[in-house]
């Protein structure tokens, strides 16, 4: 008995491996948007090693699965990867294959520098995803088509799979570039105000940013003020899914405290590489889309990758991040001595055809389904900022200069010993200790949590702060600047013995802006 509604004449299976390839097949799969036509069906072999969570984000999608066994046994219309592995061969289906980053940047097992010599002689049959033994099967292609951002990449495939080649740009940088106009939006997400983002990217194993420098994080968060900079981390998701969500974030737990925005696996990445000012990664794609889209770029870490890539021209031109020198200083050089065309080199070798890839894949999969296309226009979504968050700091170490300009400089990773400075903390701090020493204990507006006393509590809200001293005054503040810096201004003035004024002008790094003040009879900060 047919159960259907409607009968789709086209059935596609989406082969899916792991999450870094179900987020490559988001940006393809909307080719087939809005066509009664075709209907999709999702499987996966589970023999990757980084399956971890993606039964949980497809069932989240609401894609109908079916098992493993099942998809092998019927033949298809047309079977979609994004990878070569996970027993691509046990298909019966037509199979179009395309890549899950930036082209392919990496060699197969067994085939590193170390292991074969110079990198720059290396033949592509070393190449993951084009050598013979991932393209071909018994002498013969594997694929109807395989799927290539540049033309360069197609010099590595072996002869006999070279006809299958096909040139369909790069679906993920074309949504990017749609979305450029939106970075003011992803800025005010990420609660910039005026703050330099700095996006930290890591792919996955030992050689990665993470894997070979797991501290970088947490020293820059310790280096870069919290009012004058933003730390975003884009973890891999075989990171994220090899040890677990919960490690990962347990890892960070600190920096988040300190402000850090970790960016889910899934989505936000795209959004933080659009409203970064600079870009700390190393040989993963991430990295390497954020050169693509002109962002100043240091390499925290760079292990060897095939020649001809955009990986391997970023690894040529990006100046290298020194852990033995502060980082505050090299940070500020990336942004201040980039040049708009700086990377230019590696933003051509990303796509041969920007902006098109939407339009040539909906034309290689209908052509495939032998099926005439949809007559529409093909669309393009914006990035949304799912995933974006302004990261709440928890704790903040602060000097705080009075005069004509108020000087406030706030570091977050606590505590740190600063001259003339005082420490603040949230109520509900994790650390006993940093809560214990803490001057300034403050809420937020949207908490119902007691205070201890201090010397000054406050209620941060949006745009403003209730703040309350210890012999029992009150003051509300309002400014353009975090509001959670305003207790330390209270504070600072009256360890200085001076009332505080109607209006101050504070100065936070680049930023400056005018505080209004008002008093009010004794309250409670709870109040």
């Amino acid at each position: 008995m047919n159960w259907a509604t409607v009968s789709p004449t086209r059935v596609v299976l989406v082969v899916l491996h792991n999450i870094t390839t179900l987020t490559r097949m988001l940006d393809v799969l909307p080719v087939f948007d809005s066509d009664f036509r075709v209907q999709l069906v999702a499987t996966w072999s589970g023999s990757d090693p980084f399956s971890h969570g993606l039964r949980e984000a497809v069932e989240e999608l609401g894609m109908r699965t079916i098992p493993w066994e099942e998809a092998t046994r019927i033949r298809f219309d047309l079977a979609i990867a994004a990878s070569h592995h996970g027993g691509l061969a046990e298909l019966t289906t037509p199979l179009m294959i395309l890549s899950h980053g930036i082209g392919y940047t990496k060699y197969s097992p067994g085939n590193r520098k170390s292991e074969i010599g110079n990198r720059k002689s290396v033949a592509g049959s070393e190449v993951f995803g084009v050598s013979a033994e991932w393209v071909l099967r018994e002498g013969e292609p594997l694929a109807e088509a395989l799927v290539f951002p540049h033309r360069a990449q197609v010099q590595h495939l072996p002869a006999a799979a070279v006809p299958t080649a096909v040139l369909a740009g790069d679906p993920c940088f074309d949504r990017m570039r749609a979305s450029r106009g939106l970075r003011e939006h992803y800025r005010r997400a990420l609660d910039a105000r005026g703050r330099t983002i700095v996006a930290v990217s890591s792919t996955w194993s030992e050689e990665s940013l993470l894997g070979s420098g797991p501290e970088l994080i947490r020293r820059l968060l310790a280096e870069l003020p919290v009012d004058e900079y933003r730390v975003v981390a884009i973890v891999h998701p075989n990171v994220w899914h090899h040890h677990g969500p919960s490690e990962v974030r347990r890892w960070f737990k600190d920096c988040l405290r300190a402000g850090l925005t970790l960016v889910p696996e899934i989505e936000g990445w795209r959004a933080s590489l659009i409203a970064a000012d600079c870009v700390i990664g190393d040989n993963g794609s991430v990295t390497a889309y954020g050169a693509a889209l002109g962002k100043p770029v240091l390499l925290g870490a760079f292990p060897d990758v095939p020649p001809g890539t955009a990986v391997d021209v970023l690894g040529e031109l990006a100046p290298r991040l020194d852990p033995t020198r502060p980082l505050r200083v090299q940070v500020d050089r990336a942004v201040a001595e980039h040049s708009a065309g700086r990377y230019q080199a590696v933003t051509d070798l990303v796509t041969d055809a920007p902006d098109e890839s939407a339009g040539l894949l909906r034309e290689l999969c209908y052509r495939l389904l032998d099926l005439p296309a949809p007559t529409s226009d093909v669309v393009v979504e914006p990035i949304d900022v799912r995933g974006l968050d302004g990261g709440r700091v928890t704790a903040c170490t602060v000097s705080c200069e009075v005069g004509d300009v108020t000087h406030l400089t706030r570091f977050g990773i606590e505590p740190q010993s600063i001259e003339d400075s005082h420490i603040v903390a949230h109520a509900l701090h994790a650390g006993r200790d940093v809560r214990r020493n803490a001057d300034i204990l403050f809420r937020y507006a949207d908490e119902s949590i007691e205070l201890e006393d201090r010397e000054i509590v406050a209620v941060i809200g949006d745009g403003h702060a209730r703040v309350t001293s210890r012999d029992g005054r009150t003051w509300d503040l309002y400014g353009d600047g975090d509001p959670s810096g305003f207790p330390s201004i209270v504070y600072a003035w009256r360890a200085a013995g001076r009332e505080l004024p109607p209006r101050i002008t504070v100065e936070t790094g680049d930023l400056r802006y005018e505080l209004r003040v008002s008093g009010s009879t004794p309250r409670t900060a709870s109040s």
